[in-house]
């Protein structure tokens, strides 16, 4: 379709934390790969070097400073128990969010830059976009851990080509249980800064600390064009916890956690 997107973020953890995410989209430019390593972020010129068939991916990327070859086999997916955006997925709107795994385990192992990485017992997770453009103001951040999985994003949401409000996603996965703040269970944003950010829905309140921005250039869409160069810093150590009253349900540290800050 002209003027649309459509994109798939991979993010692999080896079973030493060696981090890396592909990204694959197809857009009005045609296919598109990205490839975001913690140093540096990589437009890779051969789309057909990664191949996705089922739960197999197949890597062979060989450019510029980084080599990356091998075989990785996802394991069961765990995706949301709900959409992600809930009601609001069914409405026009600029960008919807979709995620299809908060988490999986991986078999395999990859060379890097010559040396050999296993992935057995590594973590992996997926999630997508697809529509016209990116949000113009927003923030993402995901945690990937054996025990608990967080994803959030907060965007400007434009809605019928005049209204514009803030969106709240947040999801937290620890095996069955899933917690959800959103704006359309009624969560809202109590501070939003580049060192914290504060949900709270009802008695939940969410509370993520972050250290530190930056990031790895990549590209992101404007009316289905890969245009827009935004940044992601895929391993910085954070902090977050969730609560009910003064009780602390979840307290954790993960110090290679990632972030988009585009706010």
């Amino acid at each position: 379709m002209k003027n649309h997107f459509f994109g798939k973020y991979y993010k692999f953890i080896s079973d030493d934390g060696y981090t890396f995410a592909l990204i694959v989209s197809t857009a009005n430019e045609g296919d598109m790969l990205q490839l975001v390593t913690p140093t540096k972020g990589y437009f890779i010129d051969d789309t057909k070097s990664v191949s996705i068939s089922g739960d197999i991916i197949d890597i062979n990327i060989h450019q510029d400073d980084i080599s990356i070859s091998g075989r990785l086999t996802l394991g069961e997916l765990h995706p949301l128990k709900k959409k992600a955006m809930g009601p609001f997925s069914y409405l026009p709107m600029q960008c919807v969010h979709e995620i299809y795994s908060m988490y999986h385990s991986l078999v395999g192992t990859l060379s890097v830059n010559g040396v050999d990485k296993s992935f057995n017992n590594g973590i992996g997770y997926i999630e997508g976009d697809s529509g016209s453009s990116f949000p113009n103001r927003y923030i993402w951040y995901n945690s990937v851990t054996n025990d608990v999985t967080v994803t959030l994003a907060i965007a400007t949401i434009p809605l019928l080509g005049f209204i514009h409000f803030k969106g709240i996603l947040c999801f937290i996965k620890i095996n069955d249980k899933e917690y959800r703040l959103c704006t359309y269970n009624f969560a809202k944003a109590k501070l939003i800064s580049d060192k914290q950010i504060i949900l709270k829905k009802g008695k939940y309140r969410f509370i993520l600390d972050i250290p530190t921005l930056g990031g790895h250039k990549l590209k992101a869409p404007v009316k289905g064009d890969m245009v827009r160069y935004i940044k992601e810093n895929l391993c910085i150590p954070t902090k977050y916890k969730l609560l009910y009253k003064e009780e602390t349900l979840i307290e954790k540290e993960d110090k290679i956690s990632s972030l988009e800050y585009m706010w």
